[in-house]
């Protein structure tokens, strides 16, 4: 790492501890955590979200996707910061947008629709002075509460009134940054859509542009709860408020249910937080419950236990990639679900009443603003018989009844087996892979076309030749994509038909990407690609080595005839 690398991380950690030393002063006078919506039913919770504000340079817009996740990689007070504006409307001035798609779309019924917007907006736009100065260049203040919501499969913005639940500038104790959290309940809007499920884009959502002590930080997050008959009947319940993290903990606690007498346990987080720097450690999140009094740290694969909020959106294990832009690093703004590791019910058991969520830091600052719990809280699985000795105990109503011995008759117990997610596609070696489904600009979805035909959606017929399979390969240049040889499954001129595809092909074990054509606009979904030639069409000729018995095809990408 070069030298002026080094001086920019110290100085950031040196305002750092300026701000959590005045963090450590107020914190409680943020927004304590209340209840916002909590249910018992048969379905489950999770979220969708995305940054408004990107980096800019000589090189790329704030469109661009910013996907740099480096040790010395400059953190969001180093760079310039403007707003992503993604719609082409000039009556928005930010604009990103996230997708909402589950399986079994039909089986479920959204309850609840949450969105939240929250920005460090002390000023519409500064800069820095110095060495650690940062002054404004625009003093202006806007209201922030108004902003424009796009729903799925409509052509038009929809109004959005929200309510200012917390304004840092209002604050003398957070006017560094002037933090501010804004909440509308969506739920008539989405329960009124024939399909609720695709791109949501939500726009006009201010932040401070350029430079902030602390860096700059903005986006939005959409909480969904939703019904199905076909799952497990849980407890759910999602709160809010605006604190800052600091050496003194500080929890947010779930009550008002109690977790099945026996059986696994399973249950699922939902947070979002703001501004959470990727390289800066010291943020931490834990759990504990009233059969598991010690608190345990949390943790994914993309989230370490000592940096937990470090700018991604993600669910489970995985980057949240139905977004546009897709930024793998937002630069500040953090969302999340996840399963909690209850392996034996180590964290929470059976019987519970209570469980708590705390969070700390030691080092980074962040603001956490949204808390979401899931619990199951009906038994999965109850004994049915116990013996001892000459009669019988059996289990009726939850409670121990004796009965005679020539009174009882033995009924085998029904265990239902649960396989691992993949393992149709780990043990077979020819997987059915769902066919995609085709959505025509303003349609609905319809089935594929027929068997061993690319699949594209309002492409030009002249266009067609670029895409279809040829003896000789086709090529394409001046591609924002590694040269090389891509192994393609698709192309799509829709976003959200490209988006169901390769979720359909990430439901499958694969790890398909895509890239797409600076003047066409399609998306190109490939599974691969390859150096050389040979390579690409030994993998294509095994039908990418059976796990993809569709048609593939092999394109060269920037490589010239």
């Amino acid at each position: 790492m070069n030298l002026f690398l080094n001086q920019n991380i110290a100085t950031k950690i040196f305002l750092i501890s300026f701000i959590q030393f005045s963090v450590s002063l107020y914190s409680q006078e943020g927004l304590a955590f209340k209840e916002r919506f909590k249910t018992t039913l048969k379905g489950d919770i999770t979220l969708i979200a995305n940054s408004v504000l990107n980096r800019i340079d000589r090189k790329n817009s704030p469109n661009d996707p910013f996907h740099i996740q480096q040790y010395d990689t400059p953190v969001n007070d180093e760079f310039d910061m403007e707003y992503i504006d993604i719609d082409n409307d000039k009556s928005t001035f930010s604009s990103s947008s996230a997708a909402l798609f589950m399986k079994n779309e039909t089986d479920k019924k959204i309850v609840f629709a949450g969105l939240y917007w929250s920005a460090t907006y002390k000023y519409e736009s500064g800069y820095k002075k110095g060495q650690d100065k940062f002054v404004a260049f625009d003093k202006t203040r806007e209201p922030f509460h108004e902003i424009l919501l796009k729903l799925p499969n409509t052509k038009d913005y929809t109004p959005i009134l929200g309510q200012v639940l917390f304004d840092g500038a209002k604050n003398s104790k957070f006017k560094d940054a002037a933090p501010y959290l804004a909440f509308a309940d969506v739920t008539r809007l989405v329960q009124e859509l024939e399909n609720p499920f695709g791109f949501y884009t939500v726009a006009n959502v201010k932040a401070t542009q350029g430079t902030l002590i602390g860096g700059s930080a903005a986006g939005w997050t959409i909480v969904f709860v939703y019904e199905d008959q076909s799952m497990t009947e849980k407890y759910i319940s999602v709160q809010d408020g605006f604190l800052g993290a600091m050496n003194q903990s500080m929890d947010i606690a779930f009550q008002s249910f109690e977790t099945p007498p026996y059986g696994d346990i399973h249950a699922k987080l939902l947070l979002s937080a703001l501004e959470g720097d990727f390289n800066v450690d010291g943020d931490l999140i834990m759990f504990n419950s009233t059969t598991s009094p010690d608190f345990t740290n949390l943790k994914t694969a993309n989230r370490p236990y000592s940096n937990f909020f470090n700018s991604k959106i993600t669910h489970e294990d995985a980057i949240f990639k139905y977004r546009i832009p897709d930024s793998e690093n937002t630069l500040g703004y953090d969302a999340l679900v996840m399963t909690l590791p209850n392996n034996n019910n180590r964290l929470i058991g059976n019987r519970a009443k209570e469980a708590r969520v705390k969070m700390k830091s030691t080092g980074d600052v962040f603001y956490l603003f949204l808390c979401g719990l899931t619990l199951d809280v009906k038994e999965t699985f109850v004994p049915q018989v116990v013996e001892n000795a000459e009669n019988r105990l059996v289990f009726e109503n939850d409670t121990l009844k004796q009965v005679k011995k020539e009174d009882f008759v033995v009924k085998p117990i029904e265990r239902k087996e649960v396989k691992p997610l993949y393992e149709h596609y780990v043990n077979s070696a020819k997987p059915e892979l769902p066919k995609p489904k085709v959505v025509e600009n303003n349609s609905s979805v319809e089935d594929s076309v027929a068997e061993n035909k690319t699949i594209v959606s309002d492409i030009k017929e002249e266009d067609k030749l670029q895409i279809e399979k040829s003896e000789k390969i086709k090529r394409l240049m001046n591609i924002d994509a590694p040269k090389g040889f891509y192994l393609v499954a698709n192309v799509f001129s829709d976003r959200v038909n490209a988006a169901r595809f390769m979720m359909q092909l990430r439901d499958n074990g694969l790890n398909p990407n895509y890239f797409t054509h600076p003047e066409t606009h399609y998306l190109y979904v490939y599974l691969a690609y390859f150096n050389q030639e040979q390579e690409a069409q030994s993998l294509k000729e095994s039908k990418f080595n059976q796990k993809y018995t569709d048609e593939l095809w092999v394109l060269g990408v920037n490589i010239p005839e």
